[in-house]
């Protein structure tokens, strides 16, 4: 028997979904246009025991450890290269992973200051957000829902950082991370997104965005 074929995003999510999604990967290409849904969820203490998962260990990595971090990313799949973990670790971002054999198998990234996304783009939040960014998990992992059985005990370290909510954004064709997202019991709470063509840069949010602190910005360019 043959490899079984991945279903096409039609055969999956169907014919609406698809130009739906059809629709805002032209706004991206052509035009530059981003449109995002915004998510966040409040922190709250875990209560009982810590979470395990036989065969499976968390740990959280912080500045000072990226030797102990790139010794255990060293999968190309994991998309996790050495200047990158040095850089989120230095600015103070932190990453939660999840070993197996101590070779980490799922991670996900916290930043607690503004934070680049792409093309000079950044992501700011409240002060008392927790910011998550790249998330994944490897294949032969999935739908063993990791993430969601060890979110205590990264929620635990936010907390502990004076944290009150951690806040995400997904693009609105991307059903799949939407209903991960949605699963980890966040709440969507409106858009945000940006229009970038060259040197122009025009950003926009709804009013639960705005209040929540969330915006997409270009810093100003040095030597102006």
């Amino acid at each position: 028997m043959g490899e079984r074929k991945e279903p096409t995003y039609r055969e999956r999510w169907g014919l609406v979904a698809a130009a739906h999604a059809a629709f805002f990967h032209c706004l991206r290409r052509w035009l530059g246009l981003r449109v995002y849904g915004i998510y966040a969820r409040p922190l709250t203490p875990p209560r009982g025991s810590d979470p395990a998962v036989p065969g499976f260990s968390y740990r959280l990595f912080e500045q000072d450890e990226a030797e102990a971090l790139i010794a255990r990313v060293k999968r190309p799949e994991l998309d996790l290269p050495e200047t990158f973990v040095r850089h989120a670790l230095d600015k103070g971002d932190v990453c939660d992973a999840i070993l197996h054999d101590d070779e980490v198998v799922s991670y996900g990234w916290s930043a607690f200051t503004p934070t680049h996304d792409a093309e000079g783009v950044y992501v700011g939040f409240g002060e008392k957000d927790r910011y998550g960014y790249k998330a994944f998990t490897l294949p032969e992992y999935r739908g063993r829902h990791l993430p969601r059985v060890f979110k205590p005990l990264r929620d635990r370290h936010c907390i502990a950082r004076g944290c009150t909510h951690t806040v995400a954004f997904v693009a609105v064709d991307n059903r799949s991370s939407i209903r991960a997202t949605l699963a980890q019991s966040y709440r969507r709470i409106g858009f945000a997104g940006y229009l970038k063509r060259g040197p122009f840069f025009w950003s926009f949010r709804t009013p639960g965005v705005r209040r929540r602190g969330f915006r997409f910005f270009m810093p100003p360019r040095k030597g102006r």
